[in-house]
């Protein structure tokens, strides 16, 4: 009986001991303020500032764990080297084994940008650098500078920007360069630790990174003349664009009919498509001041545009309009006529106007109904330019200023503010870029530069105005500017 009471009271403790075990679980506290700290470095292997530096191998101490983040595109060593390095991470400490051969009496700076974090909340040590020598002292002049987008001359944040001791023209096609640099989210690019001596520069905008300019799609900016560098450089502005590509496209090959047996084998007939028309019309109305364009679905061989019909107002007079093709491309007619506002038009495309490149006529009459726009749906804008630049000063007789309002990236208006105002009405409402276009050969337009031509040439210079304007519906609106 003993034995039997001596069992249950260790079945009843050990079911208490059990049960008090999961009560007493440790949980970690929460709440606590948020780790916003990046890593501290705690040493480093060999030190930083080194001279005579010969070592294979750099070693990083921090006071916590840490991770790399992207390291192999963040990590810019200048000068560059021909084998990117090795670069491990494993809990406070950060290895690089370099795998080349360093030049005697040069300093060289390895800059990691934001790639070293820290593991648990990945804070960013910004602009971590690490700076050594080959020689007897480090070199300590600094070049700086800004990247802008020349065609909407806002800055460029992702540009790579090179520096080469090599005077060839070609070296930015051949050679990777001696000094890399990258842009910030500013625009602004620094070079720290240069030697003294005479340097060409480029930017380069690239999606192959191969730190190279071998290709049209590429942007590139350059400045003129080499930099003597001697002293601290700064405002260096590179101005980025593209080179028009002078390849020819051939237009795409008509397909061959298929043979008459391999028609009747089939036994049916491939239906071709058919010459069709249509207007770009926004809810059936067209707007004021603009051309009316009338889409084709296949290219245009030939078009009569003395067989269109164009009638004005209830009564239905004929009027006369003028038209273009779009000759590159051939689906597009484009037909310009000083519209009335708030005024309905039929537009008739009489059968056999116009054929595609296989003489498919246009098979069936077709008519357009549509309504024109009222005035008050449009906003107006009158700008006045004040230059003050007397660089600009002195060229204002021999260049012409163009004001451009933007939209979607695609100049909407353009005007010659030459003589210091413009106003246009007529403007769809909506918030548009302003800029101001330096047009140094007065065909209205931007023009791109050249490098790999006769002559180089910069691509013209564009401003742009810091707030968008906003045009609204019947509206005024009076922005100055000063260049």
């Amino acid at each position: 009986m003993n034995q039997i009471f001596r069992f249950g009271a260790l079945v009843l403790m050990v079911v208490i001991s059990c049960f008090l075990t999961q009560c007493a679980n440790i949980v970690p506290p929460g709440g606590g303020p948020k780790d916003s700290l990046p890593p501290r470095l705690l040493s480093v292997s060999p030190p930083d500032s080194s001279l005579h530096f010969s070592s294979k191998k750099i070693s990083f101490t921090f006071n916590e764990y840490i991770e790399l983040d992207n390291v192999i595109e963040k990590l810019i060593v200048s000068p560059t080297l021909k084998r990117t390095p090795t670069i491990t991470a494993k809990l406070r400490t950060i290895t690089i084994a370099i795998k080349d051969t360093l030049k005697p009496n040069t300093t060289y700076t390895f800059n990691f940008n934001d790639a070293i974090r820290d593991l648990n909340e990945r804070n960013p040590i910004n602009d971590f650098q690490y700076v050594v020598s080959t020689g007897d002292y480090l070199d300590s002049l600094q070049l700086s500078g800004t990247t802008i987008n020349a065609e909407t001359g806002m800055v460029d944040s992702t540009v790579g920007v090179f520096l080469y001791s090599n005077m060839e023209d070609s070296v930015v096609s051949k050679e990777k360069p001696l000094y890399y640099a990258k842009s910030r989210g500013d625009g602004s690019f620094r070079f720290k630790n240069l030697a003294p001596g005479k340097y060409k520069i480029f930017a380069l905008k690239e999606e192959d990174r191969d730190l190279q300019y071998t290709q049209h799609s590429e942007y590139i900016g350059f400045v003129d003349s080499a930099i003597i560098l001697g002293a601290n450089v700064t405002g260096v502005n590179m101005a980025l664009f593209r080179e028009k590509d002078t390849v020819v496209i051939a237009p795409p090959e008509e397909e061959e009919p298929e043979p008459e047996e391999k028609k009747e084998k089939e036994g049916t007939k491939k239906k071709k498509p058919t010459l069709q028309a249509s207007a770009n019309l926004a809810g059936g109305l067209q707007e004021l001041g603009e051309p009316l364009s009338i889409g084709f679905s296949l290219r245009v061989g030939n078009l009569d545009s003395t067989q269109i019909l164009l009638l004005e107002d209830t009564t239905l007079r004929r009027v006369a309009f003028t038209a273009k093709m779009d000759d590159s491309v051939r689906k597009t007619l484009q037909m310009t006529y000083t519209w009335k506002e708030g005024t309905p038009y039929q537009l008739i495309l009489p059968q056999g106007f116009a054929t595609d490149t296989l003489n498919q006529p246009f098979a069936k009459s077709d008519t357009i109904r549509f309504t024109t726009k009222e005035r008050s749906d449009y906003g107006t804008v009158s700008i006045s330019m004040k230059l003050v630049d007397t660089n600009y000063l002195k060229i204002k007789d021999s260049v012409q200023f163009i004001v451009q309002l933007v939209s979607n990236k695609e100049v909407k208006y353009s005007g010659d503010i030459s003589s210091g105002t413009w106003k246009r009405d007529l403007i769809q409402p909506g918030d548009y870029e302003l800029r101001i276009l330096v047009d140094e050969n007065g065909n209205g337009i931007w023009d791109t530069g050249i490098y790999y031509g006769t002559p180089k040439k910069q691509p013209e210079k564009v401003f742009p105005f810091p707030k968008p304007v906003q045009i609204k519906p019947n509206w005024n609106v009076n922005p100055n500017i000063t260049l």
